[in-house]
């Protein structure tokens, strides 16, 4: 939900400027690199192999998929 929210204030400002396809670019690589960094933390909690080590991992894996598919969407629609 924060992800998703942070996302919609990004590209709201994004669309707001003059320089869309710039803010564009630079909101999509920060979510980019947000869900990479929350993959390989997810992935570290995974191998420590405790109940509550696999629910954060789980939790960091399912955080950035929102952000990633929507500025997946505006890329496309912005350069297609």
């Amino acid at each position: 939900m924060v992800g998703h929210i942070l996302w919609l204030a990004g590209i709201s400002a994004a669309m707001a400027s003059t320089e869309v396809p710039t803010w564009v670019l630079v909101v999509a690589a920060v979510s980019f690199v947000v869900g990479v960094a929350a993959g390989l933390v997810g992935w570290r909690q995974w191998k420590h192999r405790s109940r509550t080590a696999e629910i954060w991992a789980v939790f960091l894996w399912a955080l950035p998929v929102s952000p990633v598919l929507l500025s997946l969407t505006v890329l496309g629609v912005t350069y297609l």
